[in-house]
């Protein structure tokens, strides 16, 4: 039981059995009950809202998508459950990024079960837990906005600065312009990774 007597369930939203194992393992014994699992981002929004958690714990890379975008679409949804986010490695700015989509922590798959304990026990105590070991995102680096958004969506399908202009009816400047703020948020210089980036923040 938790510190006031309650029972707190875990909705699991992830596609690996073998991680599913490790947490099953890991909620045995204590004040966490498993009340619910999902495979993909769109079983996710069909379970959640039924089984209203007290702590979601999500990982970032799912076969339909990825946690932060099933978070921000529960939130709008209107899910308020804490969530956690949890992923394979550290990446530079994901905090940050989990936290604008309406995360309230994160945590390492590669952590001890008592860290993913602890990191859930905060968050359902309505605290964060946002794992240091993910390096943080540059001062001044906030999030993409939506027309930055959109510009990186047409740079990963291979769009040309031209074209980008085109189907944006903006001048090829403010194409540079937007190019040069996002390239900035997402600490890249690159095109290919700025890409790679929006994939693995969950830009994309």
């Amino acid at each position: 039981m938790s510190t006031d007597g309650r029972e707190l369930s875990v909705v699991l939203v992830e596609d690996d059995a073998m991680v599913r194992g490790w947490v099953r393992l890991a909620l045995e014994g204590t004040e966490f009950r498993l009340n619910g699992e999902a495979g993909t981002a769109a079983e996710a929004l069909e379970l959640v809202p039924r089984r209203v958690p007290s702590v979601l714990l999500v990982d970032y890379r799912l076969p339909d998508g990825t946690g932060t975008e099933l978070v921000r679409e529960l939130r709008q949804g209107g899910v308020s459950s804490p969530a956690v986010l949890f992923t394979a490695s550290a990446e530079r700015g994901f905090n940050e990024f989990a936290r604008e989509s309406g995360a309230q922590g994160t945590i390492l798959k590669t952590g001890r079960s008592d860290e993913l304990l602890n990191a859930l026990r905060l968050v359902a105590a309505g605290e964060t837990a946002f794992d240091a070991r993910h390096p943080a995102r540059p001062a001044g680096r906030g999030p993409l906005s939506p027309r930055e958004r959109e510009v990186l969506r047409l740079v990963a399908a291979g769009r040309t600065n031209k074209e980008i202009a085109g189907e944006l009816d903006v001048g090829s400047e403010t194409v540079k312009t937007l190019l040069a703020r996002t390239f900035a948020k997402l600490g890249v210089k690159r095109r290919a990774e700025a890409v790679e980036v929006g994939h693995t923040l969950g830009l994309l």
